[in-house]
């Protein structure tokens, strides 16, 4: 589940920024990925949202991938703490209460 952060928070221009974000960081082919993502996208049902779409998508299909490169536990939320990192990192609202400001990784 999202938290508030990435409820808040969490725009279509982050998930750009993931998609880079997976490449740079464990090789993920984004040009492919993107388009299982799409592809997902278009089976959903028309009242989900595409940010909606890629937080679940993200939960079901690349969080596995993340927890095993890592040698994490398999329900680990990394995908999730991935992205609270990204919206805190990328966006305009840094300045207000609650949006994690720490220069490390916290997923």
């Amino acid at each position: 589940m999202a938290s508030k952060l990435l409820s808040d928070n969490f725009t279509e221009m982050h998930i750009s920024i993931t998609w880079q974000e997976l490449h740079t960081r464990f090789g993920f082919n984004r040009r492919e990925w993107e388009k299982k993502f799409r592809t997902f996208l278009s089976r959903q049902p028309r009242t989900t949202s595409e940010l909606d779409a890629f937080i679940k998508f993200g939960t079901m299909h690349v969080n596995p991938v993340l927890n095993a490169i890592l040698c994490r536990n398999g329900l680990h939320d990394t995908f999730i703490r991935m992205l609270e990192y990204i919206v805190a990192r990328n966006s305009t609202s840094k300045n207000k209460p609650g949006v994690i400001q720490s220069k490390h990784q916290p997923w």
